[in-house]
């Protein structure tokens, strides 16, 4: 029989917080060592020191600015000399929409900023891990897109531009790699409900019921439910599934009727 292979590191990006610390917590809780990376070093510090804690597993939190080549590189750096070059990469980082509004209000440098954030920093993390996957024959990569990318929304240009080249990313990337033992993967979240859209509810900037009723299943998702995925997609078992598109949404995307009643019934 076999060998098992020892659980590789895990790095997620922008883990300190919403879907990013749900997959964290899900990895950990599966004993893989975890880098948490963001650009809230001190956070990300805490977060892995209550991994740690929690589920006993080597942990550590560090500061990047993803699209940053320099701070990635001395993150990843810090990363390898402790928990060894990650064999799976979570390309979580993200950046919400800064100013909504028609393309002509739209500032340059904020478009700027979100393709820098999202697909730069998929680029910059994925070519730091790349190496000691290929030396390694294997290694996972999974890059956060959204239902945005195929379900544009209005006054949002920067942020579905970003998420929608992470497809194409991802797809490019996968051909790439596929014989190397390396899978890449894209994660395409509905409305989940992380604790920043939760208090934009509270406080009035967003009707919750408005989401619920959107969604075919009538709720929003948790961040746990994407971060069961990412989980799946990791496990070396998972290894004929590249170049492909998660899409985890309640329903949303195949909804196509312009927001009936779907409760009600068709023949009352």
């Amino acid at each position: 029989m076999s060998q098992q292979r020892p659980k590789p590191s895990v790095a997620v990006t922008g883990a300190s917080t919403g879907i990013g610390y749900a997959i964290a917590r899900a990895f950990a809780g599966a004993g893989y060592p975890i880098a948490v990376v963001d650009l809230d070093g001190a956070t990300a510090q805490d977060v892995a020191t209550t991994l740690t804690d929690e589920f006993g597993v080597a942990a550590m939190g560090i500061f990047a600015d993803v699209a940053d080549s320099d701070s990635s590189r001395r993150a990843h750096e810090k990363i390898e000399a402790t928990l060894g070059s990650p064999g799976v990469l979570i390309n979580n980082a993200g950046i919400m929409q800064q100013k909504k509004g028609w393309i002509e209000e739209l500032p340059e440098e904020n478009f700027d900023r979100m393709l820098d954030v999202h697909v730069r920093g998929a680029l910059v993390w994925s070519k730091l891990v790349l190496p000691a996957m290929r030396a390694d024959g294997f290694g996972r990569i999974i890059n956060m897109s959204s239902v945005n990318a195929v379900l544009a929304v209005p006054h949002r240009l920067a942020y579905v531009t970003a998420k929608k080249a992470i497809l194409g990313f991802t797809e490019g990337l996968a051909l790439d790699c596929a014989r190397a033992g390396i899978t890449v993967n894209a994660i395409l979240p509905g409305y989940i409900l992380t604790d920043t859209l939760a208090q934009r509810a509270q406080q009035g900037l967003l009707n919750k019921d408005d989401y619920n009723e959107r969604t075919p299943v009538g709720r929003w998702g948790e961040p746990e439910e994407i971060a069961r995925v990412a989980v799946f997609l990791a496990d070396p078992a998972s290894s004929f599934i590249t170049g492909a598109k998660f899409v985890i949404d309640g329903g949303l995307t195949i909804r196509g009727d312009a927001g009936e009643d779907i409760e009600a019934s068709p023949y009352a």
